[in-house]
């Protein structure tokens, strides 16, 4: 069954998934795939929350200049030409000289994010982005450009809203894996391999330093920070399902503690427990007969604590995304109620997986002491917003 293992590329899931093997074996990486969309379906959820809440008011437009016609400037150049030569110096290169460059995992991540690479294929990508900018911005120039106001609608803030709330979300996560009761990372070693920057992410870490970058965001472009963060707390949570599909799926680590307890008879075997064969870290013991990369999996199995987020992770942002019309007259309200119910379900979760715990904080783990405070403080916000609104209609 497809779910009961591991795939480290997107055609060999495809492949299972479809019970084909149409897709060829391109190197596109599993986890980030899901990674992707996590972000792609947060900004949609979080768009049409944006262009509902600008409708009624509560998000103005955001008067602007736009010229038309310009002739192409050296700032047109910038964003093309590093597009074109980290996708020529990073992709082109290694789909030439070394597919597996491409299809380790998290691994893969730290060399997207090093200095290694195929520097002559980056220079073509950035001369073909530089001429192609240049003849597409040049055939739409005029002899004489002309000035107009525009007015910027909310939805269309979503590409700088979830950019910035990813920037900083990543950073905040990386940090956070510093304060882990086991952690021997120092905060130079940190910056010092940006795969640090994507490995041991904590939820909460991300959440943390996402509210820190939105807040400046909100700052910057003159907005309610509370109006923002409730558009954005129902996508936050569909993203974090995507997120945990790429995990369990890629098999990259996130998984719970042995469990070799029989299996109910009414619990399908994926539920219960799973060895992760051919998981993306090569973790556990050799699969017999088996040839290639990705030939391991566990000795006993565990716990899959990423399927059960990926349900509650659903289940919770259906709730979200139906009570959100309901408390829309509570600025903060649905900030709040993410606040409960990321605490709740991340609480039970911590029991069963694979963690560092506070022996001096009733071994605790660092989630489940956040959870905990998250917990209280989103149930004293909601409690809080109610009674100011009962006592303004009083």
């Amino acid at each position: 069954m497809i779910i009961l293992r591991a795939y480290a590329t997107l055609p060999e899931f495809f492949n299972a998934l479809f019970n084909t093997s149409a897709f060829p074996n391109i190197p596109f990486n599993t986890y980030g795939f899901f990674v992707a969309m996590g972000f792609m379906v947060a900004a949609i959820a979080s768009s049409i929350e944006l262009k509902r809440r600008g409708e009624l008011g509560m998000i103005a437009d955001i008067p602007g200049t736009e010229i038309i016609g310009a002739k192409p400037k050296w700032q047109d150049f910038i964003f093309p030409v590093l597009v074109g030569g980290f996708v020529g110096m990073k992709i082109v290169g290694a789909l030439i000289f070394d597919r597996g460059l491409l299809t380790k995992g998290q691994n893969t991540v730290a060399y997207l994010f090093s200095s290694e690479g195929f520097p002559v294929y980056g220079f073509i990508g950035a001369a073909i982005a530089a001429v192609f900018t240049y003849y597409t911005i040049n055939k739409e120039a005029l002899a004489e450009p002309k000035v107009e106001t525009v007015n910027i609608k909310p939805q269309d803030l979503i590409g700088e809203l979830v950019f910035v709330a990813a920037i900083f979300g990543v950073i905040g996560a990386s940090l956070f894996e510093l304060i882990q009761p086991k952690s021997e990372m120092t905060l130079v070693e940190l910056f010092s391999d940006p795969m640090n920057f994507l490995s041991g992410l904590t939820i909460y870490g991300g959440l943390t330093f996402g509210i820190i970058g939105v807040s400046i965001y909100a700052w910057y472009r003159k907005l309610k920070p509370f109006v923002l963060f409730d558009t954005i707390a129902p996508g936050f949570i569909l993203a974090m399902a995507f997120g945990r599909m790429g995990c369990h799926f890629s098999g990259d680590g996130d998984w719970g503690v042995v469990n070799t307890t029989p299996k109910p008879s009414w619990l399908p075997e994926y539920f219960w427990s799973n060895h992760y064969a051919h998981n993306v870290l090569s973790e556990g013991e050799r699969i017999a007969g088996c040839i290639g990369n990705y030939c391991h999996q566990l000795e006993l199995g565990v716990y899959p604590t990423a399927i059960y987020e990926i349900f509650m992770f659903f289940i919770l942002f259906f709730v979200m995304w139906a009570v959100r019309k309901k408390v829309t007259h509570l600025p903060g309200f649905m900030f709040m109620l993410l606040f409960v119910v990321s605490g709740i379900e991340r609480f039970p979760i911590e029991m069963i997986r694979v963690t560092d715990r506070f022996p001096s904080f009733f071994n605790l783990s660092q989630a489940q002491i956040i959870s905990v405070c998250m917990i209280i403080v989103g149930a004293m916000g909601m409690i809080y917003l109610g009674s100011k609104n009962r006592k303004a209609k009083a």
